[in-house]
């Protein structure tokens, strides 16, 4: 019936990041899922440092949008 549940659904919200890259033959020992076969800038994710890695995460950017649009609420 509806009672108790609000009327005042906030609306969806998404963050997307992008990281330009190919697919290429595995190379790296490093990171998990598809990093060995993702190059960005000349180097798989699998043979990029940490650091570095969420650095150009796409991941890591969809978060930082979430965080500047989460600040200015």
């Amino acid at each position: 019936d509806g009672a108790g549940e609000s009327t005042d659904a906030l609306p969806v919200k998404l963050f997307e990041g992008y990281v330009p890259g190919r697919i290429v033959a595995p190379r790296g020992d490093g990171g998990f899922g598809y990093d060995p076969i993702f190059e960005h800038d000349g180097e798989t994710f699998a043979e990029m440092d940490t650091d570095r890695k969420n650095a150009v995460s796409h991941r890591g950017r969809a978060l930082e949008k979430f965080a500047e649009w989460y600040a200015d609420r």
